[in-house]
């Protein structure tokens, strides 16, 4: 029976005469004792729930703001032992937020720089080395500053400026490889060692102003003898009216100027057959280029031998002795021939004086370093070689890690003067400059030393030729640097 069940007055109904009632009475008196304990037990619940009941609503309100204090209290513990342990991801702050473009910036350049390949790989790895140990330095600085005031915004000023300059590296690179990609064409020729392998570049200079796609007559005609491990160039000039056979019109007679209006193949077949070579390589520029590549390194200086005033720029004269030309200026000294007896035997002279200038001016490490990118810039519609990007950056990568001192020599083929049915005028008579068989004899011969590594000489009377070399007295006139 349920103890709700029981009646007080149960336990009362006992027989006192009844002998066996005994064991009915502590029967009685236990079940008895059990009712009393569970409604005691009742009744507490029952106060305690009058109690709960009794609370207001300000006092559970305020219970519940100290249990979540004390829980906020708790997390907040925590949190600074997790983040201590693991880090944290807060919102980023300014500083944080220029360190990261640092990092970012400093990754690029460095693979650009690794990606371009013209440093030397010593050198770039102590210019890595150098700014690894300065961003050590500098970004923690940036973040906690120093003991001394200021050094927090100093450290700060520094990485802005390292930003900088990591983005201007890696616009270089960047442009560089653009640049040498979109300006040279495919060549079969190619030397497979381009620093250790001695090769021949044909340049041809078009009488033309504009874009490298705009057609003329082939104005300048030299072939540049590169030994790059004796150092070694020759210049072999060829006169714009020189007498060749154009390899791919029947052999027919022309001049070479002519071979421009055919192309640049056609000029480089008739320089390949009349020096008996293989042209590895060809650069073909214009007027502007020459303008503007000059300009870009800031002018060249050019030795003059005679004082006079170009045509091609009235009102500036040029001085006998050494003279600083913009890129204009060096344009109408190297096309002048009017101002001189011997016209275009001066002209040339004067145009490898330009091309020497521009040569060494260009391969100085100042010019590399300063006007890089202007050169960049200023060539690229203007400008068509057959070199390859990375044989381009193999000899700026050699010149820097040599610092090759470079001995330059001169030559210029001579002939006679002639009039001659031409293919470019249609079979009808023209001046020519006919070939000189002991001139051109004696060119191959200067080639030939150099591709060997042969060390040439100029003798008293300005002469080149081959050291030692007995059996050739007679050369053009030139000039050794």
């Amino acid at each position: 029976m349920s103890h709700d069940d029981w009646n007080p007055d149960d336990f009362l109904d006992f027989d006192y005469g009844d002998k066996g009632s005994q064991k009915n009475i502590k029967q009685n008196n236990y079940e008895y004792s059990e009712y009393l304990a569970s409604r005691k037990k009742d009744v507490n619940v029952a106060k305690a729930d009058t109690r709960r009941s009794k609370q207001s609503d300000a006092d559970i309100e305020a219970l519940k703001k100290a249990q979540q204090e004390a829980y906020d209290r708790y997390r907040s513990n925590y949190d600074k032992n997790y983040k201590r342990k693991y880090g944290t991801k807060r919102k980023a702050t300014p500083t944080a937020w220029i360190v990261r473009i640092y990092l970012l910036a400093f990754g690029l350049f460095a693979a650009s720089l690794t990606i371009m390949d013209v440093l030397p790989i010593v050198w770039l790895l102590v210019l890595l080395a150098v700014l690894v140990l300065i961003s050590a330095f500098v970004l923690p600085k940036m973040r906690r500053g120093g003991k001394k005031k200021g050094t927090k915004a100093l450290a700060t000023i520094v990485s802005i400026l390292l930003i900088f300059i990591y983005g201007v590296g890696t616009a270089y690179a960047l442009g560089t490889l653009s640049f040498l990609s979109s300006t040279s064409v495919s060549n079969k020729n190619h030397v497979s060692r381009i620093t250790k392998d001695p090769f021949n570049v044909v340049i041809t200079g078009m009488d033309v102003d504009g874009t490298i796609d705009e057609e003329g007559r082939s104005d300048v005609n030299m072939v540049l003898t590169v030994n790059p491990k004796t150092a070694q160039l020759l210049m072999t000039s060829i006169p714009r009216d020189y007498q060749i056979y154009l390899r791919d019109k029947d052999n027919a007679m022309d001049k070479l100027t002519h071979t421009g209006f055919y192309g640049v193949q056609s000029t480089i077949a008739a320089e390949e057959d009349l020096l008996g070579i293989t042209a590895n390589y060809y650069i073909k520029v214009n007027f502007t280029t020459v303008e503007k590549f000059i300009d870009a390194v800031g002018g060249i200086d050019v030795y003059s031998e005679y004082e006079f005033e170009p045509v091609k720029l009235k009102g500036w004269t040029v001085q006998e002795g050494m003279n600083h030309m913009n890129g204009e200026q060096a344009l109408a000294f190297a096309r002048e021939r009017k101002a001189f007896d011997d016209g275009d035997r001066q002209r040339i002279k004067n145009q490898q004086a330009v091309f020497e200038a521009l040569f060494k001016k260009a391969t100085s490490s100042k010019t590399m370093i300063l006007s890089y990118s202007n050169v960049l810039s200023e060539l690229k519609d203007y400008f068509e070689m057959s070199f390859s990007s990375r044989e381009i950056r193999s000899l700026v990568k050699h010149q820097i890690a040599k610092n090759l001192d470079w001995s330059i020599y001169k030559n210029t083929l001579t002939g006679g003067d002639d009039l001659q049915p031409l293919y470019g005028t249609g079979g009808e008579y023209a001046y020519v400059m006919s070939q000189d068989e002991e001139s051109i004899s004696h060119a191959k011969k200067l080639i030939d030393a150099v591709m060997k590594g042969e060390p040439l000489t100029k003798d008293d009377d300005g002469n080149i030729n081959v050291l030692n070399d007995e059996g050739d007295s007679e050369g053009e006139e030139g000039n050794e640097e």
